[in-house]
């Protein structure tokens, strides 16, 4: 039971990391390219701000539940080689959170009090996506340390099964 448990635990992280890189990748792939020549002082408000501020609720339940969750992985492996994977993850989740307090908010602010001349809109909109593609980084390379976590431990078992056959 306790396995099953530190199981979904784990799976939770993974999900979470899915999900969260999932949204920077689509971000940088899908919409923001088209962003500078689709985005006007008309209509940038209603493209960004409400999926931004979705998305900060969603995250807001999510993230708390996730660093629980870092934490008991933290606890699980601390007398294993793995111990650096919840170690890295304190800084793969909490660096792109920083991100957005301390950076992404502040355009944020200033797209939501009203942008009015196209050249500030193009800068702000150039230095959301650059704060954006920093958060999608860590978090790739969080997903990235995840996966490798699953399949080493994965190997791990299956070494043992076969050492015990």
């Amino acid at each position: 039971m306790k396995r099953t448990l530190l199981d979904i635990n784990n799976a939770y992280i993974f999900f979470c990391a899915s999900l969260y890189l999932g949204l920077f990748w689509s971000l940088h792939f899908f919409w923001f390219p088209h962003y500078p020549s689709t985005l006007n002082l008309e209509n940038y408000y209603n493209a960004i701000i409400p999926q931004t501020t979705t998305a900060t609720k969603f995250f807001f339940v999510t993230i708390p539940i996730m660093a629980v969750a870092i934490a008991v992985m933290l606890i699980t492996e601390w007398k294993t080689k793995f111990r650096w994977v919840p170690i890295a993850w304190v800084f793969a989740l909490f660096g792109p959170v920083i991100i957005q307090q301390v950076y992404i908010e502040r355009v944020n602010d200033q797209f939501k009090a009203g942008v009015t001349d196209m050249a500030t809109l193009q800068d702000l909109l150039q230095e959301w996506m650059f704060l954006n593609d920093l958060r999608g980084i860590i978090l790739t390379l969080a997903w990235g340390m995840m996966m490798y976590y699953y399949i080493a431990k994965a190997r791990q078992n299956t070494a043992y099964q076969y050492a015990g056959s």
